[in-house]
């Protein structure tokens, strides 16, 4: 180890969970404990708070509090300081990209539980229609990397950013499929290079708020 390394750095993040409940010798349920939180994403604990740990994961309530007060001094110390995207602007912006594209590209941002971007990820290319892009390549990455929400981006290089036939029934689809998953589409955006159309905003969609 480098002289200046922190001695704790040896350490995996399940064996530090097990140090923080139950100190320098923590026993094996504990050490049982620390693994089995550990694969659960930190936006998932933090959001979960003491009686989402207790109720959903199982852990006991002097524990769990202990927890949750670690995991919000976490956040206050070293803020996540990704923005929440509040609106299809914000989203366009993470999707600039799409302006200059040659080609009709098809991306899916994936959320956490606040509506802050976990990833953008391509999910097809080329004309959108329901026959090309199925449920199944937006909503694997977004259950892979336990997304909460997605919102669906594309790009028309025509410059028109008028919803086609194929648009709408595609947003039709994943939103359908959304609900069914308990991972909701919360926008569709069409982007072109001087503009973009909101379904959400021109159908008037209701957006869960960020927790």
């Amino acid at each position: 180890m480098h002289a200046d390394a922190s001695p704790w750095a040896e350490f995996g993040e399940a064996e530090l969970i097990a140090r923080a409940l139950g100190g320098a010798e923590p026993g094996p349920e504990l050490r049982s404990l620390g693994a089995r939180l550990c694969r659960i994403p930190m936006w998932e604990r933090r959001a979960a708070g003491e009686a989402g740990l207790v109720r959903d994961h199982g852990v006991a309530a002097p524990r769990a509090a202990r927890l949750a007060a670690m995991w919000e001094l976490a956040e206050r110390w070293y803020p996540d300081d990704r923005p929440t995207v509040g609106s299809p602007r914000d989203a366009v912006l993470l999707m600039e990209r799409l302006r200059s594209a040659p080609r009709e590209e098809v991306v899916v941002l994936l959320l956490d539980a606040r509506h802050r971007p976990i990833a953008l990820d391509t999910v097809a290319v080329g004309t959108v229609n329901a026959s090309r892009l199925a449920p199944r390549d937006v909503f694997t990455p977004a259950i892979r990397r336990h997304a909460v929400a997605v919102i669906i981006g594309h790009n028309h290089p025509s410059g028109d950013a008028s919803p086609s036939r194929a648009d709408r029934t595609v947003t039709a689809a994943l939103r359908s499929a959304g609900d069914l998953l308990g991972v909701p589409v919360l926008d569709h955006v069409i982007v072109t290079r001087l503009g973009h159309h909101s379904f959400r905003d021109a159908e008037g969609w209701e957006v869960d708020a960020v927790a």
